[in-house]
């Protein structure tokens, strides 16, 4: 996440950086075990904002839009929502990009269809990709 580190610093993104302990108790209330790049951005962003992108994750008071506790309570309603997924950012129209700790891939998921693409890039690479603007 190294070069991820050098574009939220340059660009002044701002950050949440998550405690050991809120990741754990993340874990155990969503009934998952995250896999350890994704430990790895939780422990060293949180979440980012930038612009008017928005990535989920801790950090943040439970009860933020942007903390994955409160994201994915009405999205685990929609179909088919993988069962190791977390929410990473809504896309638009129902869409969302999120990550499967299981697989550790990027998905595009909707709320009607289910998954509907799965990536095969890393978290870093699409963070860089969908914040950044970083091909």
């Amino acid at each position: 996440m190294k070069s991820l580190a050098q574009h939220v610093a340059a660009q002044g993104a701002d950050i949440r950086p998550a405690q050991q302990n809120e990741i754990a108790a993340a874990e155990q209330t969503l009934k998952m075990q995250f896999s350890p790049e994704y430990k790895a951005y939780l422990a060293q962003f949180g979440l980012i904002a930038y612009g008017a992108t928005e990535v989920n994750g801790l950090g943040i008071p439970a009860t933020s839009h942007l903390n994955i506790l409160s994201a994915i309570e009405s999205l685990r309603n929609g179909k088919n929502y993988p069962a190791q997924a977390v929410p990473l950012c809504e896309i638009g129209d129902g869409y969302y990009y999120l990550y499967d700790n299981q697989h550790q891939k990027i998905l595009t998921w909707s709320m009607i269809n289910g998954v509907v693409e799965s990536s095969g890039e890393g978290l870093e690479t699409f963070l860089l990709r969908v914040v950044f603007d970083v091909d």
